[in-house]
């Protein structure tokens, strides 16, 4: 029994916070609050006719309050297309909510359940929840059943001229709370549903930009984010500078300790070197043992400095379970005029390569 109402909650009632941002920020929620609105006033409008028209009793307190209604959600509605920004929709929401809840609550004090007018009242759970969310609209409705309960226990055997007796208490009560909790279920799977949708897609968009081993910017991302820089410094005439650089001898590592830890290896270097540079440089996996280093604003000077840093920071940390030590060689390029994102990396990959060539573990520029 246990396990079933934790696989309800689980299922049924729990809702995903990650994801609680405003309800109506999603343009479907705000053009389901002006259907409501629009709704609400044509309703409104068409009983208000009814009293004036047909009765012939504009004193009457029923048609008062329809016509008042009618006008705050009329202006509700200008509101809404004038400044439809989420701000102001939730607002208009909170708004709507209280204000049809007090014409249901005095309508239903004035009414008493005459031509079955309680029946109005089964929809502000549905419009209190949809419109404000499964929390917030689940409070609003607790708060407006409470009273309207309470109005229609101390009526029994006084509304319907004496007809409303406990049993019709009984069969509204149930009723309302039935339907609440069908909506409640309803919105929260919904929300739910979003919610995991959501995350899927994040999830997926971050496995095309990052390198799952080492959690850095995979290849395709350094590509896109390299063009941009350039495109970036080709028009505001700044700096960019790149840098290559890779492991010396990492096959060794592979070859002696095996596979696995010379991927921790590789994992727990990218995790160090976080720690040295910028958040606006982009550093990712280029392949292999082989990383690049993206220098927006840094002059090849300044770079030089950073990949010395780097490199001697590198070689002072003992690695994985097995204590390797290892070394690291850069190769650096700096943006000119007119340069491709092709060209820009051939030289750092040059630079790399004469910096294995001097000796390994140093950091070489493209002349």
């Amino acid at each position: 029994m246990k396990d079933f109402l934790a696989k309800i909650y689980h299922n049924l009632l729990y809702i995903n916070n990650s994801y609680s941002h405003t309800h109506l920020d999603d343009e479907p929620k705000r053009l389901l609050l002006k259907v409501c609105l629009y709704i609400s006033f044509l309703m409104l409008f068409f009983f208000s006719i009814l009293h004036a028209f047909v009765y012939q009793d504009v004193s009457d307190k029923l048609f008062i309050l329809e016509l008042f209604t009618c006008l705050i959600t009329l202006y509700a509605i200008y509101s809404l297309k004038r400044n439809p920004t989420p701000n102001n929709t939730n607002k208009i929401a909170l708004i709507s909510t209280l204000v049809f809840a007090f014409f249901l609550l005095f309508f239903a004090s004035l009414n008493q359940n005459q031509s079955y007018g309680l029946v109005w009242t089964f929809f502000f759970p549905i419009f209190a929840i949809i419109i404000n969310g499964p929390k917030s609209g689940l409070r609003y409705t607790l708060v407006f059943l409470t009273v309207l309960l309470i109005m229609a226990y101390n009526g029994i055997g006084h509304w319907q001229s004496g007809i409303w007796d406990e049993m019709s208490f009984i069969r509204l009560t149930a009723s309302l709370l039935i339907l609440t909790f069908i909506v409640y279920i309803n919105e929260v799977s919904l929300v739910n549903a979003k919610a995991r949708a959501q995350m899927a897609l994040e999830e997926q968009q971050t496995l095309s930009t990052i390198d799952e081993l080492t959690k850095t910017f995979n290849r395709r991302h350094i590509n896109k984010a390299l063009y941009d820089a350039i495109q970036y410094a080709e028009r505001h005439n700044s700096n960019l500078v790149i840098t290559l650089f890779d492991i010396d001898d990492f096959k060794q590592i592979n070859d002696q300790y095996g596979h696995l830890i010379g991927d921790k290896v590789l994992s727990e270097m990218t995790q160090e070197i976080k720690k040295i540079i910028r958040t606006t440089d982009v550093f990712g996996r280029w392949g292999g043992e082989e990383f690049l280093i993206l220098l927006p604003q840094e002059s090849i000077e300044s770079a030089s400095q950073v990949c010395e840093k780097i490199r001697e920071y590198i070689q002072e940390i003992t690695f994985s379970e097995c204590s390797i030590q290892i070394t690291c060689s850069f190769g650096i390029a700096q943006f000119k005029h007119g340069m491709t994102p092709e060209v820009l990396i051939d030289q750092a990959d040059q630079a790399l390569y004469i910096a294995k060539k001097s000796g390994k573990n140093q950091v070489a520029i493209f002349a």
